[in-house]
């Protein structure tokens, strides 16, 4: 009996090991159709060490599981079309390593609205991985994790983010009712989308609004229902998010550009001083170990929020319209707290 004919009917320790042996074979089968190198029946069957009925009966399977391999009825070759895979890669351990974080941590949690296709890709990525070097690199990642900040529910947007990319793609307009708090109201538009941004912890569209006659802002999950129009759009040559948002402190960018300067005090300090906040912070220690933080910022509110969670750990030195805001802040808190707490004690002594 052939070699060949032994490979067809081998099945040395049962259905598994058959299964196993027939997988082992089929990804070679895949490896030789992706290599660009073109081969007939007969070249796929020798380099597998298979009969030509054992071949075509693998090309079958492959078929069934979608996989678009072509046959060249000139040359009588097969190949896969060099799209649907990616060309095999040599990694070193510290590269392997890198993947292997970003699949099994970094996407670990839905924080896009391509999750479901990020965890498929994450998986071919990975399963290319030599398998010694992928448990070495295993044995790593286990004392490794990643915690992120709590996040929008990217579930809810998933039919809106696939409406938008085609509008992105095809440079159209799209037709939309959004929940606006700058409006106080759901309202009808037409807006031109320039990009999709996750900033702030959610997906965000950046686009031309021609019922305001401006780019706004628009959070993806307050989007209620988007519709593709026919009217395509010429992008604004002069958009960028850099000269968008300016100096914003996050995202919602003022009228005003502010210096601003603030003393963090000792136990806080280091905390600050660790992170880079903003693109023009500038910072250094006094001798009693406070830090003086300085920021030039377009607009007051944002960064207002950011300085009161600090508490009476920092301590705005300018400008004076934000100590002013804060300070007004502080007051009506201390008011809500006081008239809470009396509320509290009438409900007790009614007890």
């Amino acid at each position: 009996m052939s070699q060949k004919q032994d490979n067809d009917n081998a099945e040395p320790n049962g259905n598994d090991a058959a299964s196993v042996t027939r997988t082992h074979r089929l990804i070679k089968l895949l490896q030789l159709l992706q290599c660009g190198r073109g081969f007939d029946a007969d070249g796929l069957a020798e380099a597998l060490e298979v009969s030509r009925r054992t071949l075509f009966r693998d090309l079958k399977l492959l078929e069934a599981a979608g996989v678009p391999f072509n046959y060249d009825k000139k040359t009588k070759q097969y190949d896969i079309h060099k799209d649907y895979f990616l060309p095999p890669v040599n990694l070193t351990v510290s590269e392997a390593l890198a993947v292997m974080l970003m699949t099994r941590r970094l996407i670990s949690r839905k924080i896009h609205p391509e999750y479901t296709q990020a965890v498929e890709a994450a998986q071919k990525l990975e399963a290319a991985i030599p398998a010694r070097i992928r448990a070495h690199c295993g044995t790593v990642l286990d004392s490794i994790d990643v915690r992120y900040w709590p996040t929008s529910d990217v579930d809810c947007i998933g039919d809106v983010n696939n409406t938008l990319m085609k509008a992105l793609i095809q440079k159209c307009k799209v037709s939309m009712k959004y929940d606006s708090f700058f409006h106080g109201r759901v309202i009808d538009d037409v807006i031109h989308p320039y990009k999709r941004v996750f900033m702030n912890r959610g997906w965000y569209l950046i686009g031309y609004s021609e019922k305001d006659k401006t780019t706004r802002t628009y959070k993806l999950e307050r989007v209620e229902q988007l519709e593709l129009r026919t009217e395509l759009f010429e992008p604004d040559p002069g958009f960028s998010l850099e000269s968008y948002f300016g100096h914003a402190w996050l995202m919602i960018r003022g009228d005003k550009r502010y210096r601003v300067r603030i003393r963090f005090l000792s136990k806080v300090a280091g905390n600050v001083e660790e992170v880079l906040w903003h693109k023009t912070q500038d910072t250094h220690r006094e001798p009693d170990d406070s830090l003086i933080f300085e920021v030039d910022v377009d607009g007051l509110d944002e960064i207002s929020w950011w300085v009161m969670g600090y508490g009476d750990q920092a301590i705005v030195l300018e400008p004076k319209e934000l100590q002013d805001m804060i300070l007004d802040r502080s007051r009506n808190l201390v008011a809500q707290y006081e008239e809470q707490q009396a509320a509290d004690a009438v409900k007790t002594r009614a007890s």
